[in-house]
């Protein structure tokens, strides 16, 4: 679990209107801005499972630290440094930083890797995108590649 004060920090700095809660909104900007792409709707939908019955797009601090704590993979008993080597992993396959890999950019990274052959069909890449594409928009986020991580890990 991160550290209160931490996330009290960070808190402060998305509340940009000192109404006492965070938007989704001000979240999203925050998790694009560290390279784990996410979808207001989403993340709408989160919220609403998190936060109080008549608030579906922000988020107390209570209900915010909850998040803050599944968006960053700090569960307890868990090492930090994992998510932060996942996100640096993520970072050498999403080539042009879009937030998002390509079958191309899976591709040529598994190419470079010596993991498949050059010449290597796309229909395989996109396969193995296909399987933890869970918006079906034909690339993979940073959520997305951590589940494909976590997947090729435990198999």
């Amino acid at each position: 679990m991160a550290d209160l004060n931490e996330i009290r920090r960070v808190y402060q700095l998305l509340e940009q209107n000192a109404d006492g809660a965070v938007t989704v909104h001000e979240i999203c900007q925050f998790t694009n801005k560290l390279g784990i792409v996410m979808l207001e709707e989403d993340l709408r939908l989160v919220v609403r499972k998190k936060g109080t019955e008549d608030s579906s797009n922000s988020l107390q601090f209570e209900e915010f630290v909850d998040l803050y704590n599944f968006i960053f993979n700090r569960e307890q008993g868990e090492e930090e440094n994992e998510s932060d080597d996942l996100l640096q992993a993520f970072k050498i396959f999403d080539e042009n930083e879009d937030g998002y890999i390509s079958c191309e950019e899976l591709q040529r990274v598994l190419s470079r890797l010596g993991l498949i052959p050059h010449a290597q069909k796309p229909q395989e890449c996109e396969k193995m995108i296909c399987r933890f594409d869970s918006d079906c928009n034909g690339v993979l986020d940073f959520l997305e590649f951590k589940s494909m991580m976590s997947a090729t890990v435990s198999a």
